[in-house]
């Protein structure tokens, strides 16, 4: 008999829980299977070797960030400054996984500075949400929504650096004022080019 799909959800799940309360090199296999509660036979049908699982987590990670998460405020047809603004207040809470202090965007992070595959994975991923905030201030500056003198780009780039930001900085400290003067910067600044 084959494994059913809900002991391939139940590993990935347990591996993003380990993953962020202990990291990815001090996760061992056992661990994760102690955790999901699947044979190894189970993990090892579904995943060759860690590297392998670790990857399907981080996909996991990113289709949260854009199921549930603050990408998915991009998704509105609200007006484009507004949607930025939505995106912007969700980021230090974005898709909690029980494990305090953890998200998926802080375990995807986490995994990318540890191995250069999982940067690669992450970098590949958050690519088209660039270029999601790109079309949406250039819509908007084409459509009269945004100051003409915004160069859609250049924004995308300070909006997506900003976020990233905000996101290290919940993993560094546990100090809320730093991300919250961020946000409010770059809010003002956001409401500055609505028209």
């Amino acid at each position: 008999m084959l494994p059913s799909q809900g002991s391939k959800t139940r590993i990935i799940q347990a591996a993003l829980r380990l993953f962020a309360a202990q990291g990815y090199h001090n996760t061992g296999i056992a661990d994760i299977i102690r955790e999901s509660g699947v044979l190894r036979g189970t993990l090892y049908y579904y995943f060759p070797c860690k590297e392998e699982l670790a990857y399907a987590a981080l996909d996991e990670a990113i289709r949260a960030l854009y199921e549930e998460g603050a990408a998915a405020y991009l998704q509105t047809g609200e007006h484009p400054i507004d949607r930025l603004l939505s995106a912007l207040d969700a980021l230090p809470n974005i898709t909690k996984m029980g494990t305090v202090g953890s998200s998926a965007t802080d375990v995807a992070l986490r995994m990318a500075a540890v191995h250069d595959g999982f940067r690669r994975r992450l970098t590949g991923k958050l690519v088209p949400a660039l270029e999601q905030v790109e079309e949406i201030v250039g819509r908007g500056v084409a459509d009269g929504q945004i100051a003409d003198s915004v160069d859609p780009r250049q924004l995308a780039h300070l909006f997506v650096t900003i976020g990233a930001g905000i996101q290290l900085v919940t993993l560094l400290w546990d100090r809320e004022d730093i991300w919250e003067d961020a946000r409010d910067w770059l809010k003002e600044y956001l409401n500055s080019l609505r028209r």
